[in-house]
């Protein structure tokens, strides 16, 4: 599944995900008791519900941490689903090791730090996933949702043609027909795409990342040839070794230098032709 989420809430309501999913954790484990958590968190003279409270208030610190990284990060950036899952079991591993510090701290010799965190790992991932599932499931929905109402809003089938292209900050940079389009080539922070207009070749570097314009472009049929090469099969004459022995794709444009097409790409490029 290709999905894609995109988190564009506001700071403090993103922030708001932290006691939110720790009330919900501390209910969790006092209602289901998963792992026997009361009798394990049953020491140090006070009451399970103490302990638990404890693992929470770590859990929600941990959160908010994570959240404010995230943020600052991520935000507003569209991003793979299961990319955005690994950076959330991340977290939830994140606020075990501290809830495994406390365990361990407060249960003296009866367990060592690794066993600490091998259980709070646990009960926090079993306790979290479900609403860790369900908070990704409607962003990805949420980002679909979006996407057919942007579809939607596309005055004429010509502009729904149109690549378009931000740099890295998201601002609106550029718009080419995708059969304009002959290769793109990245270059430390940019991306020079090379197009034809007007019977000749022109050059546009834009400051942005192979990885970040992926999306946008193979939507359009243009597809990765290479590391640091993006194809359009519209425009291939040929593909042939060159005198090195390497495969590379010769353009139906005069002057273009042939692009070389990697071992791992050569089937896709070449079923494309």
């Amino acid at each position: 599944m290709d999905g894609y989420v995109k988190i564009e809430k506001s700071f403090w309501a993103e922030l708001l995900i932290a006691p939110v999913f720790a009330v919900f954790l501390i209910g969790f484990l006092m209602f289901y008791t998963p792992f026997d958590v009361k009798s394990f968190y049953t020491a140090g003279g006070f009451d399970s519900s103490f302990h638990i409270v404890m693992i929470g208030a770590v859990t929600m610190a941990c959160l908010a941490i994570s959240r404010t990284v995230y943020h600052f990060t991520y935000a507003r950036k569209r991003t793979l689903w299961w990319r955005y899952a690994v950076w959330c079991i991340g977290e939830i591993a994140f606020a075990a090791l501290f809830a495994a510090l406390y365990s361990w701290l407060f249960k003296q010799d009866a367990i060592t730090y690794f066993g600490a965190f091998s259980y709070c790992f646990r009960i926090l991932f079993f306790s979290l996933v479900f609403v860790y599932a369900f908070h990704i499931l409607y962003h990805i929905i949420q980002e679909e949702d979006a996407r057919i109402e942007e579809m939607m809003k596309s005055p004429a089938v010509e502009e729904e043609a149109l690549v378009k292209f931000n740099d890295e900050h998201g601002r609106f940079k550029l718009a080419i027909d995708a059969a304009q389009i002959l290769y793109l080539h990245a270059e430390i922070n940019y991306v020079r795409i090379y197009y034809v207009e007007a019977g000749s070749v022109k050059e546009f570097s834009l400051r942005n990342s192979l990885k970040s314009v992926e999306p946008v472009v193979t939507e359009r049929g243009i597809v990765r040839c290479h590391r640091s090469y993006f194809l359009n099969p519209r425009h291939v004459k040929v593909l042939r070794k060159d005198k090195y022995g390497f495969i590379v794709a010769e353009l139906n444009i005069p002057g273009i230098t042939p692009i070389p097409i990697s071992k791992n790409f050569y089937e896709t490029v070449a079923g494309l032709l």
